[in-house]
C-alpha cells in the first residue's frame, strides 16, 4: 500500500479516498483519443503507466476504444522551448502544433508551470522579448506564464481540426523537502502555489476541467518539513510510488471517485500497466526518435537512409495497442492470465 508522505498528512488520505461529488458527465467516451502535453511532470509519467491505467480503468469497461499518446517533454515552458532541438521556441511551437494535428485529439490533457515557478528569479525561457521578463519576479513571470498559457491553449485546438471536446489543465504537485545538500523548496512551493491558482482561473476562462494535484498532495499545508515517505527522487520528480497517487488525485478531481469493482486483481492491473509503458516506449521512437538529428536534420546526409524506418514503428503500436485492449479486458474480467 503506498504511503501518504509528510508534506501531505491526514488531508490527503481524506481528499483522495472519502466520497465526493460526481461531474455530471465522465470524461472519457468510447474511442476518445487523449493526448497529454506538458513538462517532465507529463514526460516521465510514460515511465510508469499509472496515470493512463488508471484512467483506463476508472472508464469503466464499457468505454471501450480508448488510446493515449503522450507528448511531454523534460524542462518543457508554455513557451515551448524544449521542443526545438536549435532553433527558436517557435520551432516548438511548429512541432508541437504538427503532433496535435496528427494525432487529431477529443481530450488534451495539459501539465505546466513546476519550471516557471522555481525560475520566477533566473528566467525560464529563450523566447524573444520574454527572457528578462521571466525573471523579473513573481508577479511579472506569473502574468508571462498565463499570456503565454492563454495562447498555447488557442494553439492547441486551432490545430486539433476541431478534433477536442476537452481540455483538463493540471496544476504543479507540490516540491518535497529532503533535506540537505538538497535545497529547501518552501518558497518554490509558495510559488507554485500562486501558479496553481491562476492555472485555476485559465481553466475556468477556457471551459476546461481543472486538476489540483498541488492541493491533493498536501501543498496547502506545507510546513517545510522534511517528507516522510518520500515520493520524489530529488524533492522535485515523482516517483513510480509518486505517480501512483497523481493518478489516484487525478481520478478524484476528475470525478471517477470510485473505480468499477473487479479491478481487485493486482496482477491484471500490473500487467495492463506494463503494456502500457511498452506502448509509449515505442510511440516515442515513433515520434522523437533520439537520432533525429541524422535523420531529419542537417545530419541527414549520413543516416538519412533510415529514416524510412521510423514508419515501422506505426503496426508496432498498433498491436500493442491490441496488447493493451485485452489487457484491460482481463482486468474487468477479474483474470490476469492470457
Amino acid at each position: 500500500m503506498n504511503k501518504v508522505p509528510l508534506l501531505a498528512g491526514i488531508s490527503l488520505a481524506m481528499a483522495l479516498f472519502s466520497p465526493g461529488t460526481a461531474i455530471a458527465e465522465p470524461l472519457l467516451k468510447p474511442d476518445d483519443r487523449v493526448v497529454f502535453i506538458g513538462n517532465t511532470l507529463i514526460e516521465r509519467a510514460r515511465l510508469y503507466g499509472h496515470l493512463e491505467a488508471a484512467l483506463q480503468i476508472a472508464a469503466g469497461p464499457e468505454v471501450t476504444g480508448l488510446t493515449f499518446r503522450n507528448l511531454g517533454w523534460s524542462a518543457d515552458s508554455v513557451f515551448s522551448d524544449s521542443r526545438s532541438y536549435f532553433g527558436t521556441p517557435e520551432e516548438g511551437r511548429a512541432r508541437l502544433a504538427k503532433n496535435v494535428e496528427e494525432l487529431g485529439p477529443t481530450i488534451v490533457v495539459l501539465g505546466y508551470g513546476t519550471g516557471e515557478a522555481m525560475s520566477v528569479e533566473q528566467g525560464w525561457t529563450n523566447e524573444k522579448g520574454a527572457a528578462d521578463v521571466s525573471a523579473a519576479g513573481l508577479e511579472e513571470s506569473l502574468n508571462l506564464f498565463v499570456n503565454a498559457y492563454q495562447k498555447k491553449i488557442d494553439t492547441i485546438r486551432n490545430n486539433s481540426g476541431g478534433s477536442i471536446r476537452e481540455m483538463v489543465l493540471l496544476s504543479p504537485p507540490p516540491l518535497e523537502n529532503l533535506g540537505a545538500p538538497l535545497p529547501d523548496q518552501t518558497a518554490n512551493n509558495k510559488n507554485i502555489a500562486a501558479f496553481r491558482d491562476a492555472i485555476a482561473d485559465l481553466a475556468k476562462k477556457n471551459d476546461a476541467q481543472f486538476v489540483d494535484l498541488f492541493a491533493a498532495l498536501g501543498g496547502d499545508e506545507f510546513d517545510g518539513r522534511i517528507a516522510n515517505t518520500a515520493l520524489t527522487d530529488n524533492g522535485v520528480h515523482y516517483t513510480e510510488e509518486g505517480y501512483a497517487i497523481l493518478a489516484k488525485a487525478l481520478l478524484k478531481d476528475l470525478g471517477y471517485d470510485e473505480l468499477p469493482v473487479s479491478v481487485a486483481d493486482t496482477e491484471a492491473k500490473n500487467a495492463l500497466r506494463a503494456e502500457i509503458v511498452e506502448k509509449n516506449r515505442l510511440f516515442l521512437h515513433r515520434w522523437r526518435p533520439a537520432n533525429e538529428t541524422y535523420l531529419f536534420l542537417f545530419r541527414k546526409h549520413e543516416q538519412g537512409q533510415n529514416a524510412r524506418e521510423i514508419p515501422m514503428f506505426d503496426p508496432l503500436i498498433e498491436a500493442q495497442e491490441t496488447r493493451i485492449a485485452e489487457a484491460r479486458a482481463r482486468v474487468f474480467s477479474g483474470n490476469a492470465k492470457n
